[in-house]
């Protein structure tokens, strides 16, 4: 991570997953459980990708084929049982507020994102994201961002930034979040990718919720300090 950047308003980019991080629930995991194939098979798939044997890409595109539902019963189920951190709105706000670019990198789904984040309320924020064709035949196909064994390669947007000058700070919980957390200027970690973070010597925050990490951008963005 750079700490020779100045923390400043104009110089500062947001970046945040979505699964597990604005989300209480990682949506991917809730619908493959409760539409698609079951907690065995999550964790049969999970197993898998933690051992190198098939890609996070190959993971996720095999638990939305194993989903059949209709995107009507997924819609009401995902209103239903998942939670966007309380905090967020009014983190958004600020990002709006301070002229923050404030970007979403998701290994899930643009379709579940705009659930949860409508666009009158969100148009501020960009969301970068695959996407979700539901198909009750022959099992739902996804249609990701890029080729590479992610299907959305987080990393590659926070380069962009960093090519612009920018001070990219990512916040995430999980292994899609591994590799922009490595590039990433500042990282707020929590879940598995704090674990990761502290294994790698990756210096991170650690967060509870979008409260923590407002406060402290906000301090910090006053004093105009780096991590």
């Amino acid at each position: 991570m750079n700490d020779t950047k100045s923390l400043t308003r104009n110089r500062m980019h947001i970046f945040s997953d979505f699964d597990g991080t604005i989300t209480e629930l990682d949506t991917l995991v809730f619908m493959s459980k409760t539409l698609g194939g079951g907690p065995q098979m999550v964790e049969a798939i999970g197993r898998l990708i933690r051992e190198g044997r098939i890609t996070l890409r190959d993971g996720i595109a095999a638990e939305m084929r194993s989903i059949r539902a209709s995107w009507d019963d997924a819609v009401a189920l995902l209103r239903e049982h998942v939670r966007i951190d309380a905090a967020f709105p009014p983190f958004a706000a600020w990002c709006r507020d301070e002229k923050i670019p404030l970007t979403i990198l998701s290994a899930g789904f643009r379709n579940v994102i705009e659930l949860f984040l409508a666009h009158d309320d969100y148009r501020h924020v960009d969301i970068r994201a695959n996407r979700l064709i539901p198909d009750t035949g022959s099992g739902w196909q996804c249609r990701f961002r890029d080729r590479t064994e992610f299907g959305h390669d987080k990393a590659a947007a926070i380069r962009e930034a960093q090519r612009r000058g920018q001070y990219a700070v990512f916040i995430g919980d999980g292994l899609s979040d591994r590799a922009p957390a490595e590039v990433a200027d500042e990282v707020f970690a929590k879940h598995s990718l704090a674990e990761y973070c502290a294994s790698k010597g990756i210096l991170c925050h650690e967060y509870t919720t979008f409260s923590d990490v407002h406060a402290e951008l906000q301090l910090r963005l006053t004093a105009g300090k780096t991590l």
